[in-house]
């Protein structure tokens, strides 16, 4: 069994979507399944697709940053994409959807491999060292607000962390990546 599968993030906004009636709830609801699968797949234009043409992204956590305009939104699925860093699975517990957009609440798991923890500066898990080529797996929770615009297109994201990711890592194996994961 693997310890994370990507492709099983957008399956509750899939399942949520299919058994709504409303025809704009079912609409934001696939806007946001359909983000999640694009940027998950690094499906870099598609996923731009989904938001609107000056999206405005804010990341809550430790140390808050803001991404604003179409560029600069660009710019970080771009980054995100090459370092493999979109291979994320979200496990979504709660799903509100209204005129305004979709709230999803859950677990985000994401895997890290050796160099990119110790450029963190992090050095050791569980008191022995980080080795090269470890993988690290880590959860923590996630709450996400995708406000909707005009057609239903994303208007960004507000994205709140729940604590740091880190705080429950453990080392993993390639064995237990799915076959699609790229390393």
């Amino acid at each position: 069994m693997s310890a994370i599968d990507p492709h099983q993030s957008w399956l509750a906004l899939e399942a949520r979507a299919a058994e709504t009636e409303n025809h704009l709830h079912r609409q934001l609801l696939t806007e946001v399944r359909d983000h999640m699968e694009f940027e998950i797949k690094g499906d870099l234009e598609p996923l731009m697709g989904t938001l609107i043409a000056e999206p405005i992204y804010h990341f809550w956590r430790d140390e808050p940053f803001t991404l604003e305009g179409g560029a600069a939104v660009r710019g970080f699925y771009e980054n995100m994409i090459a370092s493999k860093a979109n291979q994320f699975q979200v496990v979504t517990e709660r799903i509100f959807v209204d005129d305004g957009g979709v709230i999803t609440e859950g677990q985000v798991k994401q895997v890290y491999h050796s160099a990119m923890v110790t450029a963190m500066g992090i050095t050791e898990l569980d008191g022995s060292p980080i080795a090269e080529g470890d993988l690290i797996l880590t959860t923590t929770q996630l709450l996400t607000v995708w406000p909707a615009g005009e057609g239903a297109k994303l208007v960004g994201e507000d994205i709140y962390f729940g604590h740091n990711p880190f705080l429950n890592a453990r080392r993993i194996t390639a064995a237990e990546l799915p076959d699609y994961y790229q390393i």
